[in-house]
């Protein structure tokens, strides 16, 4: 399944890459015809794969972290498990960090699709264990999942997490929440969920026990990139600090809301899209799938809706596993069918967004 969806998208962005010949994106008020400069068309299917934060995780890999200042912006926000992977596997492409990531990116994709399965099947039996799959490669943002993004390996370490804390390993879970959370800030989420699955198994009366250790695995990584960034930088809040730079200054403004152009309205409206209906679909996991899903997604939106943007929603929740079981569990065709019919023109509108080097996700 996900060898077919990797040739059908890469095929699909390749056409749509070398036949439109696109203007500057201009959707931002920080975009400019000399600040955005679209890739020329070719046809090399690898840098398709380098596009936006891709810049950002390459030069992670390539020079490690720096705060030598791009308009205020650095690399110190991008968390270091992903450039980690693709520097080492860079040793086996011969130097070519886009290939590693984009290696990097596809395994981990067939492991994220492979985890959503057996979760699926063991714990979800109601539901047939492929199409929460079809789900997610049909979802308007997935072609990140195969992108130089975290995306996938974060999606498959918190579907690990979740099946192995359901089967009652919590030390296992632990420490691949570590992981998740050394990924992405939503990573510290995890926690959220890993938390309310030990209390579910183990009564609340466990968190003054022992067993409760495993849990303190749950931060660890984002403990360690906060530690690095005080010992190297002398900030142990750097990221925070430097986030402003990429519009997320935790607060709410009336300009941050302001809609300039046409193209700029769309990106807006889809945005807000995103957000309520993956809060709605929240509450619908919280009363109708599992408590600690819907906790994970409230939590989670909650937190990213107090950074101050909306930037990047259907891309943020599409990470939110919980959607897409919730999207395979709907027992009409015709629900089921709209979902993804409507999905999939979204995911093939981002895809043109995307390899055209204009704003998607």
């Amino acid at each position: 399944m996900v060898a077919a969806w990797l040739i059908v998208v890469n095929l699909f962005a390749l056409l749509a890459f070398n036949r439109l010949n696109l203007a500057p994106d201009t959707s931002m008020d920080w975009m400019s015809p000399q600040s955005v400069r679209p890739v020329q068309p070719n046809w090399n299917v690898i840098d398709l794969h380098n596009r936006w934060d891709s810049y950002w995780y390459l030069d992670i890999a390539q020079k490690g972290y720096e705060l030598r200042g791009e308009k205020n912006q650095a690399n110190v926000v991008f968390f270091p498990l992903y450039p980690i992977l693709v520097y080492l596997t860079g040793f086996a492409t011969g130097g070519n960090l886009v290939l590693a990531g984009w290696i990097i990116s596809c395994i981990f994709l067939a492991l994220a699709v492979w985890m959503l399965v057996r979760l699926t099947q063991e714990f979800h039996p109601d539901i047939h264990p492929l199409l929460p799959a079809v789900f997610l490669l049909l979802y308007p943002s997935a072609f990140f999942l195969n992108a130089v993004y975290s995306e996938s390996l974060f999606l498959f370490l918190s579907l690990a997490m979740v099946f192995w804390a359901r089967r009652g390993n919590f030390w296992l879970a632990g420490a691949l929440a570590g992981l998740a959370s050394a990924t992405r800030v939503a990573g510290l989420f995890l926690c959220v969920l890993l938390l309310a699955e030990f209390i579910q198994a183990n009564g609340w009366r466990a968190l003054f026990t022992r067993r409760v250790w495993p849990l303190a695995l749950a931060p660890a990584g984002i403990l360690a990139f906060f530690i690095h960034h005080w010992i190297v930088f002398g900030d142990f809040f750097l990221y925070l600090s430097v986030q402003r730079a990429y519009g997320r200054d935790f607060e709410m403004e009336a300009a941050d809301f302001l809609i300039r152009t046409s193209p700029d309205l769309v990106v807006t409206a889809l945005d807000w899209f995103f957000i309520a209906a993956a809060f709605f679909l929240g509450i619908i996991a919280l009363l109708r799938l599992r408590p600690s899903y819907g906790l994970y997604m409230l939590v989670s939106l909650g937190i990213a809706l107090g950074s101050g943007s909306f930037l990047g929603a259907a891309r943020y929740s599409m990470v939110l596993f919980p959607i897409h079981l919730i999207g395979a569990g709907i027992r009409s065709d015709v629900g089921r069918g709209a979902w993804l019919v409507g999905s999939t023109l979204l995911l093939a509108l981002n895809i043109i967004c995307f390899v055209n080097h204009y704003w998607a996700g």
